[in-house]
């Protein structure tokens, strides 16, 4: 498979998938969170994340977060729920996991609104290898490469 997103590729690729799948009530609760996190948390992270990557990695995480925002946009339009904060949530969350929980805390910042619907995103307690807890095993009609934790 063509590494388009970095070492995270099928991660990345299981969440866009994912996406498209989220109900309108799901779209909903992802805006909120997106919300209630602050504007200078979620600029920290990202700084954090600039700082912690290549300009090769940097290169693929943001077009990780480009392909996540625009089937984000899809997925709204299709379910009519037009709030930018849910674009932008995915962006987030597809930067974050194609980086890896490497990235530390901003890990959780920018995956934190999408764990609401995707609980295995969220990373697991001690581990910094950029993998995350049962990545996709809490939900039953997640893609096999969620599943798998791939």
């Amino acid at each position: 498979m063509n590494q388009i997103f970095g070492r995270e590729s099928q991660r990345v690729l299981a969440l866009i998938i994912r996406i498209a799948d989220l109900s309108p009530a799901e779209v909903d609760l992802v805006t909120n969170a997106w919300k209630q996190v602050s504007a200078l948390d979620r600029a920290r992270a990202w700084a954090q994340l600039t700082r912690a990557t290549t300009e090769q990695e940097r290169y693929r995480i943001l077009v990780a977060a480009s392909v996540a925002r625009k089937e984000a946009l899809a997925a709204a339009r299709r379910l009519r729920r037009m709030d930018w904060a849910f674009w932008a949530a995915a962006s987030d969350a597809a930067a974050a996991v194609a980086a890896g929980t490497r990235i530390g805390r901003p890990y959780e910042t920018l995956t934190g609104p999408l764990t609401a619907v995707m609980p295995a995103l969220a990373p697991c307690p001690g581990r910094t290898d950029g993998r995350t807890a049962r990545f996709g095993e809490d939900e039953p009609h997640a893609p096999t490469a969620l599943r798998q934790g791939a």
